[in-house]
């Protein structure tokens, strides 16, 4: 039953605004000191810290999600440092998949923060709780962090030793997600600008000492001769060593060990496992590859990378 507003209590109701306002300080206050922070990983290592700040609460977990599971990012467990190391370790090697009947699941599909209470009469099972096996999870709250319509990563928050989370921290945790998305996609954007700047200044350069090299160069009758057989086609002399001085101008040290690797035949999941890194970075890499080679699939950047290395000579790329 509702109460009607004449019974309502207003000493009750000014008390649970305050806390709400509180909160909502609280967590700007902690986005506004994220947003000072620089590095990306910085400002994931920091997220949980000032979610427990900002909401008053113990623990908290930021997880990412990354191919169906959730895998754990960073933990802020303050009354026990080491011993929180340990659990995060535990936790990053057990990834959680967002299947029925986890309580995230549906969270994720709503994209709504959520307050998990114990069902005294039916009681939840563990597994139906990410993460519930090993920090044990009686009454947290949850909240997915939305970016680009989609959900890329959880917060997860309880007070065991403490009064039990309740709606407050439930919304508050979720104005939290929201504010560390944008923080978190403006240090991604920075970092992006500031690679596309320095590989810029890379392209600018080698473009300023060919520019100078043609028009600083005596013309005389003395001409190169390219070896018998050699065309466009890409066939080179037996014995002929690489030479990715262009391509060191063109892409990164990454980069250009992805491309080599693509040369020898490697599938994204195998370039990820030479590299050890994950199959998305992978494909970020390949898409810059073909973006600054200038080609529209793997094998024109295979023929641009054996006719930029294995042919005499340091033309541009499409040379």
């Amino acid at each position: 039953m509702i109460p009607s507003p004449e019974l309502a209590d207003p000493v009750a109701e000014a008390a649970a605004l305050r806390a709400r306002l509180d909160a909502l300080l609280g967590v700007r206050a902690a986005i506004g000191r994220l947003a000072e922070l620089g590095p990306v990983s910085e400002i994931v290592d920091r997220g949980p810290a000032e979610a427990a700040a900002a909401l008053n609460l113990e623990r908290v977990l930021l997880s990412r999600v990354e191919d169906g599971a959730l895998v754990a990012e960073a933990l802020h467990a303050p009354g026990d440092p080491d011993g929180a190391a340990v659990t995060l370790a535990r936790l990053q090697e057990a990834p959680v998949r967002i299947d029925y009947p986890l309580v995230e699941g549906e969270v994720l599909r709503r994209r709504r923060p959520h307050l998990v209470e114990p069902d005294l009469e039916a009681p939840v099972p563990a597994s139906r709780h990410a993460f519930a096996d090993v920090l044990g999870w009686d009454t947290y709250v949850t909240a997915p962090i939305v970016l680009e319509a989609r959900v890329i990563g959880f917060f997860q928050a309880d007070r065991p030793s403490g009064p039990v989370v309740g709606e407050v921290e439930r919304d508050g945790l979720g104005a939290f997600a929201d504010g560390f998305a944008l923080v978190f996609e403006r240090a991604i954007l920075r970092r992006r600008l500031r690679i596309q700047r320095q590989e810029m200044r890379q392209v600018a350069s080698w473009a300023d000492a060919r520019t100078s090299e043609l028009s600083d160069r005596a013309v005389t009758l003395a001409f190169d001769r390219e070896p018998a057989g050699d065309d466009d086609g890409g066939r080179v002399a037996v014995g002929a060593a690489p030479d990715t001085g262009a391509l060191r101008d063109l892409l990164t040290r990454r980069e250009l060990d992805v491309l080599e690797l693509m040369v020898k035949g490697e599938t994204n999941a195998g370039i990820a496992r030479s590299l050890v890194v994950s199959e998305g970075t992978v494909k970020f890499h390949v898409k810059n590859i073909l973006r600054k080679l200038h080609a529209s699939n793997r094998a024109e950047a295979t023929s641009r990378y054996l006719r930029l290395t294995l042919r005499r000579g340091d033309g541009p790329p499409g040379a």
